[in-house]
């Protein structure tokens, strides 16, 4: 009796079940949102600098896995007992980041090592899908007179927005 039931004609099904068809055209979109990842990303952004932060607030902001990778970044190429080397990174890194846009040896976000006043100028949405927001930000430094270009993903972790992946291109 269970299995006839089970396959009876529903007749409050409706015609077109999201389920069953390509009709719900939100199945790829992120749950953070352009709006609210531009915004995530403007106040952390501009926290971040404005209180010089360091590795503590840099950690609170990526995934562990970018974090890592860009601590390593950071030291590649310095005399320091923590250095390695860019080949050493890519073999560390190589499958999981571009090597080639991590800004090697310079700091987080930007690649100044002093700084005026930063500020997220603009953030465009590049691409997203269920799984990461991929957006195009310029960050300014309205005292140097200096903007940086950069794509940064975005993923939810246990629920929060974390930055994912940065590529730097100057």
């Amino acid at each position: 009796m269970l299995g006839a039931m089970a396959c009876s004609n529903n007749t409050q099904q409706s015609k077109q079940d999201p389920l069953d068809t390509l009709a719900n055209l939100e199945f790829d979109k992120n749950p953070i949102g352009k709006e609210a990842g531009c915004k995530w990303l403007k106040d952390s952004i501009e926290s971040y600098f404005v209180k010089d932060s360091g590795f503590d607030k840099m950690k609170l902001l990526t995934t562990e896995d970018y974090y890592n990778f860009k601590v390593d970044a950071m030291n590649t190429g310095l005399d320091i007992d923590s250095s390695i080397t860019k080949f050493e990174l890519n073999q560390k890194w190589g499958n999981k980041f571009e090597i080639d846009t991590a800004s090697l040896g310079q700091g987080f976000l930007i690649s100044g090592q002093d700084w005026g006043e930063i500020k997220v100028s603009s953030c465009d949405l590049l691409d997203e899908n269920a799984s990461e927001l991929n957006l195009k930000l310029i960050i300014s430094d309205c005292k140097l007179q200096t903007d940086y270009h950069r794509d940064i993903k975005l993923v939810l972790e246990n629920n929060q927005i974390k930055i994912a992946n940065v590529k730097e291109y100057d």
